[in-house]
């Protein structure tokens, strides 16, 4: 489990996280929604330790932050991050040396999925091909934990539901995804647990599943009712 406890972050003198705190189980896809600037991205960079609290812990299945728990965070950002001069395998073979449970079986396989070949440059792929590149690497560090920052963006539609079924086909009872996204709808029907983010915390968390069954909403529906007005 993923503990983040109480913490609060300023960049100057603007708080984008207050007191806020968030538990992320095993076995689920959790998804963090809010508005644009409520922190999803900060709250993300955070639980990587990619930035400094102002106050407030996360624990690692009970560890602190530290390099010794790093190798089960993989942390897809939202933005390029790779060497524009490697080819693809020369970036899967960049990385298989900084993370010991790297599999080129499931780099491979979804490499295949999403129709590349590995000998092509990073610079000259589309955004879109290297949106795919980024979930490749992502998902093939076999972290436990798997953040997700807008994995869609550049992705068109068709290409997004087959990422959604990789998604749910690596996930076991000993993983945990953690998604932030603005489309809902993709997401809606494979997401256990949400968090809503407003005014800098959480302002509800509910279960996906729950709210559809016992109220007949979906994760929109919610939102609406904290978002309103904004």
């Amino acid at each position: 489990m993923i503990e983040v406890k109480n913490i609060s972050k300023k960049y100057g003198k603007k708080e984008v996280l207050k007191d806020l705190s968030l538990n992320i189980e095993e076995g689920k896809i959790t998804c963090i929604l809010g508005t644009n600037g409520v922190g999803k991205s900060t709250l993300l960079k955070a639980i990587c330790g990619l930035l400094r609290l102002n106050d407030g812990e996360i624990l690692i299945d009970g560890e602190k932050l530290s390099h010794k728990v790093l190798d089960k965070i993989s942390f897809v950002p939202d933005v390029d991050i790779n060497f524009p001069n490697l080819t693809i395998k020369e970036t899967f073979e960049f990385m298989k040396k900084f993370y010991k449970n790297w599999s080129d079986e499931k780099a491979y396989e979804m490499l295949s999925m999403f129709e590349l070949t590995d000998d092509v440059y990073i610079s000259k792929l589309s955004r879109g091909n290297r949106a795919r590149v980024k979930i490749i690497i992502g998902f093939s560090q076999n972290s436990k934990y798997i953040l997700l920052d807008e994995p869609f963006l550049g992705i068109d539609v068709f290409k997004r539901e087959e990422f959604i079924k990789v998604m749910t086909k690596y996930i076991d009872d000993n993983q945990a995804i953690i998604i932030t996204t603005h489309e809902i709808k993709e997401i809606e029907s494979i997401v256990d647990d949400v968090y809503l983010i407003n005014n800098s915390n959480v302002a509800l968390k509910f279960n996906a599943e729950e709210v559809r069954e016992k109220e007949g909403k979906s994760i929109i529906d919610k939102m609406r009712e904290v978002y309103k007005g904004e």
